[in-house]
């Protein structure tokens, strides 16, 4: 019988005091760049190639994935949406196992990846998106298999042989632009209800929160689950978890006022004020 698995909030298990609150930016170079806490291993450095990250959706450019994946040492668990973003990261692969790009890549995406020290094992191809249940998505491009949430990183966590058998995503960066734009909104979605709370969250919005109200109440929901919003670069969003669950500072099952959590908050300054 295996090791008891045990789901957990992901921490930067790092005793080095590094603010998240300086941010830098990866991918600089090339034509999709993202935002990300500087100094990311010093945040990680407990975990170091056992940082959980996941990428779901193919960017227009590989470089920033590379960058976290070569910077923590750790694996980086993709998800493409069609069979060509897969054609893609087959792409990558070869150029990291061969060390060079060559006239027979095709594909933008792999620009840069010659110089980048990454395994190639260290790519590893979700066998399906991590869903509300297993099933498939007709997309686009075509149809794409969908695996309940906890089974699908479970499956990933026990192949990096994780002390203690624990469940975790440590980075889960989203770009679904490409094939589904707006299916970043339910990913993030499943993932939160599941009960995983990555550290760090890069959400390429299909649309910006204080324009499109279905995003507006998608990235509402994550803050209020305890993450704070520390970079945003064009539609390309930093989060970072703080675990204040704001959820949690009321009853639900209140009647009495008009909004539950606004009425915490509005109780609570009043009693700061008063003890002043």
């Amino acid at each position: 019988m295996g090791p008891q698995l045990r789901m957990e909030h992901s921490t930067p298990a790092s005793t080095t005091q590094v603010s998240v609150s300086v941010t830098t930016v990866i991918g600089e170079n090339s034509q999709d760049p993202f935002p990300m806490i500087d100094r990311a291993w010093d945040v990680f450095a407990g975990k170091g190639i056992r940082t959980v990250f996941f990428s779901i959706g193919n960017s227009e450019s590989v470089a920033a994935d590379l960058d976290i994946a070569e910077g923590l040492g750790c694996p980086v668990h993709v998800m493409p949406l069609s069979p060509k973003d897969s054609e893609k990261w087959d792409e990558v692969s070869r150029i990291l196992k061969e060390r060079k790009r060559d006239d027979t890549c095709v594909h933008t995406f792999s620009v840069g990846a010659e110089k980048k020290w990454i395994l190639p094992k260290n790519i590893r191809v979700l066998p399906a998106l991590p869903w509300w249940s297993a099933g498939q998505l007709d997309l686009s491009d075509g149809p794409v298999k969908t695996e309940d949430c906890m089974k699908a990183i479970t499956t990933a966590c026990e192949a990096m042989k994780l002390k203690e058998g624990s469940v975790r995503i440590d980075i889960l960066k989203i770009d679904t632009r490409s094939y589904a734009p707006g299916l970043e909104k339910a990913i993030l979605g499943a993932i939160l209800n599941a009960g995983f709370r990555p550290a760090v969250v890069l959400v390429h919005w299909s649309a910006k929160p204080d324009v499109d109200l279905s995003t507006t109440i998608a990235a509402g929901h994550l803050q209020n689950t305890g993450y704070r919003l520390i970079s945003k670069l064009d539609n390309k969003f930093l989060y970072y978890f703080t675990d204040n669950d704001m959820y949690q500072i009321c009853s639900w099952e209140d009647r009495s006022c008009m909004n539950p959590m606004c009425n915490a908050i509005a109780s609570s300054l009043k009693q700061n004020v008063s003890k002043e």
